[in-house]
């Protein structure tokens, strides 16, 4: 009997223990490729050390061929989770990501859209051996899914993270139009969106201007950035938008005309940067895929390269050298360090203009996610509702990775975001923490208020 009980004994014991073996939790986050850089930095945090495997998705999974960082839009981490995330502790975490565009991402996770993501497997700090066909577990976007035609379904919710300040910023082209510009008005911005350029009269004054023009370099329609800079100038998503292309090589504007993509712009094709996986870039109509894309286009200082672009802060930095070539908006500029941006590479901390509502380019960025994950349509997700949470859960990936100052009170909580904006001050912080705003608007691109 006694043998019996401890037989029986040892078997319950061995039952508990697999039961409690560690497993893995994957997390598939996609959408902004403005906010990609931020959302890389935070995600290395949620492990412990700082310091996860990383594998990097080739070019044609979205990622790149080589000169892997933060910016690369497609990645997996593996590691031991923080302390901090005790709804996934005893786990190993997977991150996956996969940055399309701001409204991609809206879509893809509310649709459940099966995308391809990068595994973790392979030579840590190289390129992945293998990828995955998953729907996203998050999406985040520059802009409100109330602002685009894809609505959230019952199981899906939208969580504000932070502040995305944009810029407008020309091109570094070493004579001409560009050269005289200083600022932008909001009535220049509403002119130019559907026409695609601005007639250099409208700073100058000069009928003889007229026909000389300064182009508005603008992205496709998925992006979150263009939402935000349309809805600015109180155009509807589906409102019309001018499109030129600058042709890299030739050095001229040219209106589209083939869906095509290319790697800087070469008449006729009408989209640049990456196709996307499956092209699915290329359904979002003629643009400029990204604001890395634009920011090459800008760089290029050939006369003929008169244009403007409105850019998150990260690209800017990279048009020149240092925000050298931001100029104001309606006389005022981001910052308070006003025109002492250009060249200041620590100078961006103080958004003041922003956060007491005088500068108004600027958006919420958000994240979507499934309420409760085990229900999404693909049936595909490997993290449960506890360990998912929402901002306001304590111990979950998303109440730790989006945890507000505003919610949990105390300072930014290691892991989060929120933190990582903290962090990044030295270099120069490129968004703004929601605790900061003194002012608010109540839908994209609206009227600004103080709270």
């Amino acid at each position: 009997m006694k043998k019996t009980l401890l037989l029986n004994l040892a078997l319950g014991l061995m039952g508990a223990s697999s039961l409690m073996a560690a497993t893995t939790v994957d997390v598939y986050i996609t959408g902004s490729t403005a906010f990609r850089g931020n959302v890389y930095t935070a995600c290395q945090k949620l492990y412990v050390g700082g310091a996860p495997n990383v594998f990097y998705g080739d070019a044609a999974h979205g990622g790149a061929d080589s000169g892997f960082s933060s910016t690369t839009a497609a990645w997996a981490m593996t590691g031991t989770p923080i302390t901090g995330l005790t709804n996934i502790s005893g786990n190993t975490l997977i991150i996956h990501g996969l940055f399309t565009g701001s409204i991609q991402g809206i879509q893809t996770t509310a649709a459940s859209t099966k995308l391809i993501f990068p595994l973790a497997t392979g030579t840590p700090g190289g390129l992945t051996s293998a990828y995955t066909t998953n729907s996203p577990t998050i999406g985040f976007s520059d802009s409100s899914s109330a602002a685009s035609p894809f609505p959230l379904g019952d199981n899906y919710v939208e969580e504000n993270v932070c502040v995305q300040p944009f810029v407008i910023c020309k091109s570094t082209a070493a004579s001409g139009a560009v050269t005289t510009i200083s600022n932008v008005s909001w009535e220049q911005l509403e002119y130019g969106i559907p026409a695609g350029r601005i007639p250099l009269s409208a700073w100058s004054y000069k009928t003889t201007d007229t026909n000389t023009f300064v182009y508005l370099m603008q992205r496709t329609k998925d992006s979150g950035t263009r939402r935000c800079e349309t809805a600015g100038e109180y155009y509807l998503y589906t409102d019309p938008v001018g499109v030129y292309i600058y042709d890299f090589t030739n050095n001229f504007f040219y209106t589209p005309t083939v869906l095509a993509n290319n790697p800087f712009g070469a008449s006729p094709h009408g989209v640049v940067g990456s196709a996307g996986l499956g092209n699915a870039n290329l359904n979002w109509g003629f643009g400029y895929v990204a604001g890395g894309d634009i920011k090459n286009s800008l760089n290029n200082n050939n006369v003929a390269n008169q244009a403007i672009a409105m850019l998150s802060m990260s690209d800017a930095k990279g048009v020149g050298a240092n925000w050298s070539q931001v100029v104001s908006f309606n006389g005022f500029w981001p910052t308070a360090a006003g025109i002492g941006l250009h060249g200041n590479a620590s100078g961006t901390n103080d958004y003041s203009p922003i956060t007491l509502g005088y500068y108004p380019l600027w958006g919420n960025e958000v994240l979507v996610h499934p309420i409760d994950p085990g229900t999404v349509a693909a049936n595909d997700q490997n993290i449960n509702k506890t360990q998912l949470g929402d901002q306001s859960t304590p111990g979950s990936f998303l109440g730790v990775f989006n945890a507000q100052t505003l919610i949990n009170g105390g300072t930014p909580l290691a892991g989060s975001i929120e933190n990582e904006i903290e962090l990044s001050k030295p270099t120069g912080a490129t968004a703004i923490r929601l605790s900061d705003m003194k002012a608010n608007r109540g839908s994209v691109g609206g009227l600004i208020a103080p709270f």
